[in-house]
C-alpha cells in the first residue's frame, strides 16, 4: 500500500465515527398550538406600519370556554429593546360572545402592543408589533418650470428631526427611485422641523422626498408631486 492510499484510509475510517448529531443538527421545534378546548386569543394590526398622527386599529379574538363579558387588557412597550417591558395603556375593553374586539390606537413611535384577558388563568396573546413612518411634507414653488429654471423643494417633518437629513427622490425609467439632493432638517419648534432646496430642473420628472429611519420610526415618503417643463 502505497502512503497517499493509507492516509485515504485513514480519512474514510476517521469519518465513520463522526456523531450523527455533530454533523446535522435537528432543527428546533415550532411551539405548541393551544390545546382543543383551551383558551386563546390574537391581535392583528391595520394599517401597519402607520403614518404619525393616523391611527392604526388593533383587533382580536378570544376563543375558548369563555362566555361573554371577559375584560381585555390593552398593553404596550415603546422603549428599546422592544418586547421586555409592557405596561398598561390604561385602555380596556369587553370581550362580548363571540369573542371579538378592537383598539384604535396613535402611537407616536414604533410600538409593541400585547392584550391581556382576565379569564381564569389570564391569557396573553402574542406581541405585535405596530411601525411609525415619519410624516413628510412636500410643496414645489412651481410645479411648470421653465427647462433649466430654479425649483424650491420645501416641506415639514412631523415629529421633529432636526439635523436630520432628507432625501429628494426622482423616478426613474424603471420605477425606482433615485436621490438628486439632499436637505438638513431645521428646528421649527417642538412638533416639526423644516427643510427647504433649491434645484435647477432640465426635464419633466415625478418627485419625493424621503427621511430613513431610525430606532423610533421606519422610513417615511412625501406624496408624489410633478414637473413638467415649458
Amino acid at each position: 500500500m502505497n502512503v497517499r492510499s493509507g492516509i485515504a484510509l485513514s480519512a474514510v475510517a476517521s469519518l465513520a465515527f463522526v456523531p450523527v448529531a455533530a454533523a446535522q443538527k435537528k432543527p428546533p421545534k415550532p411551539p405548541k398550538p393551544p390545546a382543543p378546548g383551551a383558551v386563546a386569543i390574537t391581535l392583528d394590526a391595520k394599517p401597519n406600519p402607520v403614518v404619525f398622527g393616523r391611527a392604526s386599529t388593533l383587533s382580536g379574538r378570544l376563543s375558548g370556554p369563555v362566555g361573554a363579558g371577559i375584560a381585555v387588557r390593552l398593553e404596550q412597550d415603546k422603549t428599546l429593546p422592544l418586547g421586555d417591558k409592557f405596561e398598561p395603556t390604561g385602555i380596556e375593553t369587553t370581550a362580548p360572545a363571540n369573542g371579538r374586539f378592537q383598539f384604535a390606537v396613535k402611537p407616536s413611535v414604533s410600538t409593541q402592543y400585547r392584550v391581556v384577558a382576565k379569564t381564569t388563568p389570564d391569557v396573553t396573546s402574542r406581541p405585535r408589533l405596530i411601525s411609525v413612518r415619519t410624516l413628510v411634507g412636500f410643496r414645489l414653488s412651481t410645479s411648470t418650470p421653465r427647462a433649466r429654471a430654479r425649483v424650491r423643494f420645501s416641506g415639514s417633518v412631523l415629529p421633529a428631526h432636526d439635523g436630520a437629513s432628507v432625501r429628494i427622490q426622482r423616478r426613474t425609467s424603471t420605477g425606482g427611485f433615485t436621490t438628486v439632493a439632499r436637505s438638513v432638517l431645521r428646528d421649527a419648534g417642538t412638533a416639526r422641523s423644516t427643510y427647504s432646496r433649491f434645484l435647477r430642473v432640465r426635464r419633466d420628472g415625478v418627485y419625493r422626498v424621503k427621511l430613513a429611519g431610525d430606532s423610533d420610526h421606519v422610513n417615511g415618503f412625501s406624496g408624489l408631486r410633478t414637473i413638467n417643463v415649458r
